[in-house]
C-alpha cells in the first residue's frame, strides 16, 4: 500500500514488510488523545471527590456553606483569568503579559476543578447546567489552543521547511502537506470559540449567582 493514501492521522512505521503493516499515531494526535483523557479523569476525579465529602452528610458537599464558599472563589479565580486579556489589549508596552499568560493558564485548569466541587453532579437547573457545559468547552478549547494547535503549527512548518530543502515547488509542497494543513487549520477553528465561549460562561454564571442571591436558584 502507498503511503501518501494512508490516513492523515496516520503514519507507516520503518522496518521490514511486516512491521510496515504496523500504524503508529502522529505527535499531534498522540497529544491531543493524552489531553482528552486527562480532562476525563481530572473531571471524574473532581466529582468522585465531591461525592465523597458528602458521604454521611445530611446533604451533598455542594449544597452546604464549604461547597458555596468554593463557588464564590471559583468566581474570584475567573476574574483573574480576565487578567490576561486585558493586561494584552490595554498594556502600553505592546508586550506580550506573560506573567499574566501564565497566570490565565493555571487559573484556567484550577478554577473548573473548584466549581466542579462546588456543584457536584447535583445541577437540576438549566443555567448552572449551561454554565458548566460552557465551562468545559472553555477549558477544552483553551487547551487545545495551547497544547495541540501549537504542535500542529509547529509540525506543519517544520515538514513544510523540510520539504523546500528537498526542492519541491511551493504547489507540490502544499499537495503534500494539505492533510497536515487540514488539521492545522481545524484546530485553529476550535481554539478560536474559546474568548466567546468564556464571555458566554461569564454571562451565564453571573445569571447563576444573580438567581442564586435573590431568586432561590435559576
Amino acid at each position: 500500500m502507498d503511503q501518501d493514501v494512508l490516513p492523515a492521522a496516520f503514519v507507516l512505521m520503518p522496518g521490514d514488510a511486516r512491521d510496515s503493516k504496523l500504524l503508529t499515531m502522529t505527535p499531534v494526535l498522540r497529544r491531543l488523545t493524552t489531553i482528552v483523557a486527562l480532562i476525563v479523569a481530572a473531571v471524574e476525579g473532581a466529582l468522585l471527590f465531591e461525592a465523597f465529602l458528602s458521604i454521611g452528610a445530611p446533604s451533598p458537599f455542594a449544597h452546604t456553606r464549604q461547597g458555596h464558599l468554593l463557588g464564590w472563589i471559583g468566581l474570584g479565580i475567573i476574574l483573574l483569568v480576565f487578567g490576561y486579556a486585558i493586561e494584552k489589549r490595554m498594556s502600553l508596552k505592546h508586550r506580550w503579559p506573560r506573567g499574566w499568560f501564565q497566570v490565565h493558564m493555571v487559573a484556567g485548569v484550577i478554577d473548573p476543578l473548584l466549581i466542579l466541587l462546588h456543584s457536584g453532579a447535583h445541577v437540576h437547573a438549566m443555567v448552572p447546567l449551561l454554565a458548566l457545559g460552557t465551562m468545559m468547552v472553555v477549558v477544552v478549547s483553551g487547551i487545545i489552543g495551547q497544547g495541540v494547535h501549537y504542535l500542529a503549527l509547529r509540525t506543519l512548518n517544520d515538514q513544510r521547511r523540510q520539504l523546500h530543502e528537498e526542492g519541491l515547488s511551493t504547489d507540490e509542497i502544499d499537495l503534500r502537506l494539505r492533510g497536515v494543513a487540514a488539521r492545522e487549520e481545524a484546530f485553529r477553528l476550535w481554539q478560536s470559540i474559546h474568548a466567546p465561549m468564556m464571555l458566554m460562561f461569564l454571562v451565564l454564571t453571573a445569571i447563576h449567582v444573580v438567581g442564586a442571591l435573590y431568586l432561590g436558584g435559576l
